[in-house]
């Protein structure tokens, strides 16, 4: 066989090897336990952390967030981020007048696009709404980034776009304390 077929089908495998890579599953273990692929078990949970929220310019505190969530994916289409149900807490008494609204939120990325080995992944949740009886609302998108380091989080980091001036900022990490190791 002469060098150039060589190198067609030397490079041919790579390609294959590189896109049957890119395509595999997504794994994962919670809290050290058995390994599951998240098209089969999806990752279901509830996050909070401390988080800076903001309906306008004058109601913006800083509060715990909490929010109930799913991670899923299709292996040939998109992995998938929802987010059921959320709530604002804390002493500030501008936490009590933040609504979170308009459930679920819902971003996908194309699952080829999840980089191998897994690193952070951004999601852009649309449908997400912010309101303050006393300062108005704001509606449309926000970019969540999922981080598989440390146990796993998701970074609310940024206004929600287009549609007014309001900000979800902040680390949400699981409720109940699990721990997850994922990758690709």
């Amino acid at each position: 066989m002469n060098i150039i077929a060589k190198g067609i089908i030397g490079a041919s495998l790579v390609a294959a090897f590189g896109l049957s890579h890119a395509a595999g599953p997504i794994y994962y273990t919670v809290n050290g336990g058995p390994t599951e692929q998240l098209h089969l078990t999806p990752i279901e949970d509830t996050f909070e952390g401390t988080t800076h929220l903001s309906a306008g310019f004058l109601c913006q505190a800083t509060c715990t967030l909490e929010v109930d969530g799913e991670m899923k994916d299709d292996l040939t289409g998109n992995t998938t981020l929802t987010v059921f149900d959320g709530r604002v807490s804390g002493s500030n008494p501008l936490c009590g007048q933040l609504d979170l609204n308009n459930f679920p939120w819902v971003g996908s990325v194309p699952h080829a696009s999840i980089p191998s080995p897994l690193a952070p992944v951004t999601f852009t949740l649309e449908d997400v709404n912010v309101s303050a009886s006393i300062c108005g609302s704001c509606s449309d998108k926000i970019d969540v980034t999922f981080n598989p380091a440390d146990g796993g989080s998701f970074e609310f980091d940024g206004p929600i776009y287009p549609n007014g001036n309001c900000n979800v900022s902040g680390t949400l990490t699981s409720a109940d304390g699990n721990y997850y190791d994922a990758w690709h």
